[in-house]
């Protein structure tokens, strides 16, 4: 008889680790779908400086977030790096444990288990595993795999 897999792991959730993460699962969109947020609030501030009686700074206001939207889009990579640095997990240890149920995650500031039966479809890309399921996915580093375990995930798909 075999025994079950299990392999544990313990790494860093650094700054290239999320960079890893966001450019393996960003979805690209269409620019004039990407921009459409942005170009909306402007036309609507347009709008209210210059159709309203109501108060410029509130038009101002809109204007300026459809700018501060519009960055957002431009620069998405740098704009989501900076906030995943400032969030608690940053520069945190995570500890990884795969095994027969599924992938558990543990750091000072996040606990979470996903089950193999949960997860509805994984996906190999150039550096790790996206795995899918009901509430959205979830990436797997192949720098914090062993072998083995990469070898595990494979046949789980």
């Amino acid at each position: 008889m075999t025994q079950p897999f299990h392999y544990s792991t313990s790494y860093i959730l650094d700054k290239s680790h999320f960079g890893e993460t966001f450019d393996e699962t960003f979805v690209k969109v269409e620019p004039k779908k990407a921009y459409s947020k942005s170009m909306i609030l402007a036309l609507l501030g347009t709008i209210l400086l210059f159709a309203t009686k109501l108060d410029p700074y509130i038009s101002w206001f809109v204007i300026v977030w459809s700018g501060i939207e519009a960055l957002s889009v431009r620069f998405h990579r740098s704009w989501w790096l900076a906030r995943q640095m400032i969030s608690k997990a940053a520069n945190n240890d995570l500890t990884l444990t795969l095994d027969e149920k599924g992938v558990s995650t543990q750091s000072n500031s996040v606990k979470s288990f996903i089950a193999w039966d949960d997860i509805v479809k994984i996906e190999q890309t150039k550096q790790g595993w996206l795995l899918f399921y009901g509430k959205g996915k979830s990436y797997l580093s192949n720098r914090c795999l062993s072998p083995e375990a990469q070898e595990f995930v494979a046949m789980k798909v």
